[in-house]
């Protein structure tokens, strides 16, 4: 029997050691984070009204704008009232004054919130503050702005997700297959299951009934929900934790854009389109998968296997990270995520060259902001390649040099 490589034996062993290390912290949050919130934490929260009216269609749309309001907050906040949500904005910073007239003017409510639980302790605060405000919810929708949306030439997401006529729709979902390791990428067997332990709809974009929104027990959910600074946790409580509770409790829930499909589609894709989606591939810290995409694409690798090699990418990583462009081309995908813009370089430089690729005003807002993201929190990918050459033989003293992106 072959043994697995040294590095996984190791990994596998270290494991239950780290997790013990945070055992502590882990069971005093979910005993009491979101006491220690309600009770000492939630009294420096501001909310204000806004200069929309209400309605029983409610959008949460949470943001952390730690570069003040941006242009991608007011054209989210004008597409949502379009579609004839009343915006709950909920931001996990201070506003400035000129920053929350901004907001106020395009929506019913503001709640400046301490930063603590990440999106779904904003989530829980507004949605439970949605519930203390309004007698009727017809519809509820939690947004943030990890992502930028919606995207110009893309669905209309918000249409798309009330056709669906489901109690819980998400725009896409991660870990409904079978995960292999890169090395083992030619085994990948393609199937989408939402019983996989780690299944769950991302968080950046779901959408509610009345009727879940009138369950009790959802509401008891988010009362009860343990919140924590700790963002792994925040993770397996949060988009998983949501999502097991939809998925075991009888409400109907599904997705806009199905990666369960993209086996379908690559299946039909040529040999030059298959290297471009390669090459294009988001891989964030994933120093393996990457090194395997520089082998294949040096080797001309056949067609099946740089579809076994996207298809792990993404159920590794989640469709909504791996390929942006090919999400939005084949299920019209309206969002754009923005860590990649720091924390993978190749990343960055895709996030940035689709970005330029969308059209009108609001295309090149988007634009703008992802270079200035990739400036200011990745200074490193600014270095041209002399400058970091010069840097790694301990030469490079003076300013970084700045090539274009």
């Amino acid at each position: 029997m072959k043994l697995p490589p040294l590095w996984k034996i190791t990994r596998e062993l270290k494991r239950p050691l780290a997790q013990l290390k945070l055992l502590p912290s882990r069971v005093g949050t979910f005993l009491f984070g979101n006491k220690y919130y309600d009770w000492f934490l939630a009294k420096n929260s501001q909310c204000t009204v806004g200069r929309l009216a209400h309605n029983p269609r409610i959008a949460v749309y949470l943001i952390f704008p730690s570069q003040g309001v941006l242009a991608s907050h007011v054209e989210a906040l004008k597409y949502l009232v379009s579609c004839g949500y009343a915006p709950l904005v909920v931001s996990n910073l201070p506003l400035t004054d000129g920053d929350r007239s901004k907001i106020l003017d395009r929506c019913w409510l503001c709640l400046e919130r301490p930063n603590y639980g990440y999106d779904f302790g904003g989530y829980r605060d507004g949605i439970l503050l949605a519930k203390e405000k309004s007698a009727r919810i017809d519809r509820l929708v939690l947004l943030n702005d990890s992502s930028w949306f919606p995207l110009p030439g893309a669905q209309d997401w918000l249409v798309e997700a009330e056709k669906t006529g489901l109690d819980f729709t998400g725009a896409v979902s991660n870990y409904g297959h079978p995960r292999v390791d890169p090395e083992d990428f030619r085994s990948i067997q393609w199937g989408y299951s939402t019983s996989h332990r780690n299944f769950h709809y991302c968080s950046f974009a779901l959408m509610m009934s009345g009727r879940l929104m009138a369950d009790p027990k959802f509401v008891k959910f988010w009362q009860r929900f343990p919140l924590t600074s700790d963002k792994k946790v925040t993770v397996r409580r949060g988009e998983i934790g949501l999502s097991q509770w939809i998925t075991s409790s009888g409400y109907s829930h599904g997705m806009t854009s199905d990666p369960g499909l993209l086996d379908q589609h690559l299946a039909g894709f040529s040999q030059e389109e298959l290297q471009d989606a390669v090459r294009n591939a988001v891989l964030l810290e994933r120093p393996r998968l990457s090194a395997l995409r520089d082998r294949l694409l040096a080797e001309k690798a056949p067609a099946e296997a740089l579809r076994d090699f996207l298809l792990t990418a993404v159920a590794l990583q989640g469709a909504s990270y791996v390929q942006p462009e090919l999400m939005r081309r084949l299920f019209g995908t309206a969002f754009l995520k923005k860590s990649p813009c720091w924390l993978d370089e190749k990343g960055s430089e895709t996030t940035i060259r689709f970005a330029r690729s969308l059209d009108g005003a609001f295309g090149a807002a988007i634009t703008e902001e992802a270079e200035t993201l990739r400036r200011e929190k990745a200074p490193d990918f600014r270095l041209s390649k002399t400058a970091a050459s010069r840097r790694n033989k301990g030469g490079c003293t003076g300013a970084r040099a700045q090539p274009p992106v």
